[in-house]
């Protein structure tokens, strides 16, 4: 009986300390959701310039569900900090200091450049005492302050540590194992079909072209998960080092055929590109009974020049897209669904890309970008860098910055000043690339003073405002090309309008074709020789051959290849390819000549191998001149 009795306490005694474990073990998790939610507002709350209004309403009013869900990630984070510490304490000690790290961080860019954290930017962490040097006195007070907190409390956790629970090692691999996956799950967010991005996707309205908007929309876990990398093309099937060495062969002989009837090795002039914002043409609109046209410079210098329609990527928005193409000579046409934008979903991230800059940076150009807004628009600041220029002006630096009006956008005027005021300051050949600002929406109370209803015959007052934007360009390109004419130094002018605005509404829309409302005017301008040559419907990654063929330059394999398929397909986008034999659009690859999907097949390798894969085509010369 007494053994018995023994036995009942011992059974007892067992169970109460399984229930005081269980009690205990439950009590540390929610520790860890209590961790994982001020980490979570902390976040947001530096991410939003320290506005506690925004943050509640975020959280309570306006986007719950996000914020749920982004708390479930960064819980998976927590457990995942658990099962590799084995300390509660510790794991919440480490997440409050990379949480509070982040969030600092987060304050400081925000006030610099406007910009939220970015993953990319995590690799800055090899370079801590640069950053260090950056920050003023206040934040590294603050920041130290906060470290040592932190690391006093982790002193702490390991004082106290005989009153945690610690997870016998099955839970902590087995634990530790499932959280992996299920990170490297999310760090697959930008895959096609990722369940986590879809389960955002329910209320979520991602905006790729200001990263600051989109961490604001999204916020700071939904924002930085969008802007990991994705991979941008599926490997070709036929994809290997061998065959990357026999295109550089095959298009390297093109390419001396080509050279050897031109007496240029590079350019002897300096290269502006000017991509206008929402620079269109209403007269080639269907259902819209224009009375006066708001581009007659344009147009006359279209009839004496290399010139014709763009066929733009986008509709009503896009422009880093079509800058893309632009500058680097790869479409969007051949990338992955998932993929909209290159330049915050893959291009950022990279620490170099061939591109037009790049190509004529190592010929001696000195290459400038401008562009008259924040550094914000698309992540330019570090693409900029990524393409290889080797300066960029913003509204911030730049000299010029008239606006018209009520217009708060610096004026096509200004942007044009400021590049006459580069090739005056400079000694070298220039490459510059502009991204005009005047245009963009919104066009409702822009100018106080524009075209009348009679002038015109357009009763909106918005469409009207976007009439007189246009009138604007028009009038400060005549401008620029003016003093041009008068320079005395060879230049090429390449202008293109990026997209239509979504100014005139869907009716309007209906009452054209898809092709019409994705082609705007572009020209080729020399100040030197008057050749004119009609480039019908082209794409931007044409532009740099035709640069190299006005000025009789030689090129490159990769430009051989650019030249060759412009043969066959003078514009191609996804669903939109120009028959190269018929000048008609066609729907799909399968509707081309075979010519024309070989050489395309030939395409997508390069790209692949230059965005996603192996670089051989780098390694091999297919971008540099041949000795």
């Amino acid at each position: 009986m007494k053994i018995s009795k023994q036995y009942k306490m011992m059974q007892e005694n067992k169970k109460l300390q399984c229930k005081s474990r269980g009690d205990l073990l439950l009590l540390h998790c929610f520790s860890l959701l209590a961790t994982v939610v001020v980490v979570h507002l902390f976040l947001q709350w530096t991410q939003n310039d320290l506005d506690a209004g925004l943050v509640v309403n975020f959280v309570f009013a306006w986007h719950t569900e996000k914020f749920l869900i982004s708390t479930g990630v960064l819980m998976t984070l927590g457990l995942w900090l658990w099962a590799l510490v084995g300390n509660i304490r510790l794991a919440n000690a480490l997440l409050l200091l990379s949480g509070g790290i982040l969030g600092m961080a987060t304050y400081e860019k925000m006030l610099q450049r406007n910009e939220p954290v970015y993953p990319s930017d995590l690799k800055m962490l090899t370079e801590a005492t640069f950053l260090l040097e950056m920050l003023n006195g206040r934040t590294l007070a603050v920041l130290s302050f906060a470290l040592i907190a932190l690391l006093a409390f982790v002193f702490f956790s390991f004082r106290k540590s005989q009153k945690t629970v610690k997870l016998g090692w099955k839970s902590r691999v087995l634990m530790l194992v499932a959280t992996s996956l299920a990170l490297s799950y999310a760090g697959q967010f930008q895959q096609e079909g990722n369940l986590l991005k879809k389960a955002y996707d329910r209320t979520a309205y991602w905006i790729p072209y200001s990263q600051q908007m989109n961490y604001y929309n999204t916020g700071f876990v939904a924002g930085f998960l969008y802007n990991l990398s994705a991979a941008p093309m599926e490997v070709p099937a036929d994809y290997s080092q061998e065959k990357i060495d026999e295109l550089k062969v095959t298009y390297q002989q093109f390419a001396d055929e080509i050279n050897a009837e031109r007496t240029a090795v590079l350019p002897e002039t300096n290269v502006i590109y000017i991509m206008n914002e929402s620079f269109a043409d209403p007269l080639e609109l269907e259902g819209l009974d224009l009375k006066s046209d708001p581009i007659p410079f344009t147009r006359a210098l279209m009839d004496t020049s290399y010139s014709g329609e763009l066929l733009s990527q986008g509709y009503g928005g896009g422009t880093a897209n079509i800058e893309f193409e632009a500058l680097t000579g790869f479409s969007m046409e051949p990338f992955a669904s998932n993929i909209t934008t290159p330049y915050t979903q893959f291009l950022s991230s990279q620490d170099d890309f061939p591109s037009v800059v790049s190509r004529l940076e190592e010929a001696g150009f000195r290459t400038t970008a401008i562009h008259p807004y924040n550094t914000t628009m698309y992540k330019r600041l570090e693409n900029y860098e990524t393409l290889g220029f080797d300066s960029f002006l913003y509204e911030d630096t730049m000299t010029n910055t008239k606006k018209l009006d009520t217009n708060p956008y610096i004026s096509d005027e200004a942007a044009y000043a400021e590049i006459v005021a580069i090739l005056k300051a400079s000694e070298e050949k220039d490459f510059i690339h502009l991204v005009t600002m005047q245009n963009h929406t919104p066009y409702q109370n822009k100018y106080t003073v524009t075209p009348s209803a009679a002038e015109t015959g357009i009763a909106s007052q918005t469409i009207r405002n976007y009439l007189q934007d246009l009138q604007y360009s028009d009038q400060a390109l005549a401008d620029l090309l003016t003093a041009l004419e008068g320079w005395n130094e060879p230049t090429v002018v390449v202008f293109w309008g990026d997209h239509w605005p979504s100014v005139f509404g869907e009716d309007l829309y209906a009452l054209n074709t898809i092709q019409n409302m994705h082609e705007t005017p572009m020209f080729i301008y020399s100040n030197t020789d008057e050749n004119q040559k009609d480039l019908g419907v082209t794409s931007p990654i044409y532009f740099f051959p035709e640069v190299l063929e006005l000025s009789g330059s030689r090129v490159t394999a990769f430009e051989a290849l650019l030249m060759a398929l412009q043969e066959q397909v003078p514009a191609f986008e996804k669903t939109l390819y120009v028959n190269g034999n018929t000048g008609e659009y066609v729907s799909s690859r399968e509707e081309l000549s075979e010519q024309a999907k070989s050489l395309l097949a030939d395409y997508d390798l390069i790209q692949y191998d230059t965005t996603t894969g192996n670089r051989y085509a780098e390694s091999n010369g297919f971008f540099q001149m041949n000795d």
